[in-house]
């Protein structure tokens, strides 16, 4: 009889060390990264081209710099705002998409 509660206490013994082991590795796999991800702000770009046909090309833009360019019309984009690459951004977008999608426009 002594044996069976031997057995029973050593049974009991092991399964507790199993839940604290697993607890303790879902813990540690729950624990939220210490980093965080970080958001590039974006760009704003402005067209020097002089047709609607230059706007797919990014050697036709330039990082606005100070206050940023005077637009005025409505014929082509002036001002872009881009998050990421600025050639993966035209590309994925026709002319008239990147008119409207435009900050400002020009003629």
């Amino acid at each position: 009889m002594m044996n069976t509660k031997l057995f029973k206490n050593k049974v009991m013994a092991i399964v507790a060390m199993f839940t604290i082991v697993l607890g303790v590795g879902a813990a540690i796999a729950m624990k939220a990264p210490d980093h965080k991800i970080k958001v590039l702000p974006p760009v704003q770009y402005q067209f020097n081209g002089t047709t609607l046909s230059q706007d797919k090309t990014a050697s036709n833009y330039s990082v606005v710099s100070g206050s940023g360019p005077s637009c005025d019309g409505t014929a082509l984009p002036c001002v872009v705002s881009v998050t990421g690459d600025l050639q993966t951004w035209l590309n994925a977008r026709t002319d008239t998409q990147i008119r409207d999608q435009a900050i400002s426009t020009k003629d």
